[in-house]
């Protein structure tokens, strides 16, 4: 599936999904309705980095 179609079936915008492949927040939404248009599950496309706040 082409980054297009994927776009079009989860009814994804163009800057959010960029957004995303450019490892920018995007919401849980936006997450669960890429898993639900594509064949991955959510471990497959999140990554999850720890933030820790500077004192």
């Amino acid at each position: 599936m082409t980054n297009n179609e994927l776009m079009e079936k989860a009814k994804v915008s163009k800057s959010t999904f960029y957004k995303m492949k450019n490892g920018q927040n995007v919401t849980t939404d936006v997450l669960l309705r890429i898993c639900n248009a594509s064949d991955y599950d959510m471990d497959e496309i999140v990554e999850i980095n720890d933030i820790k706040e500077e004192k």
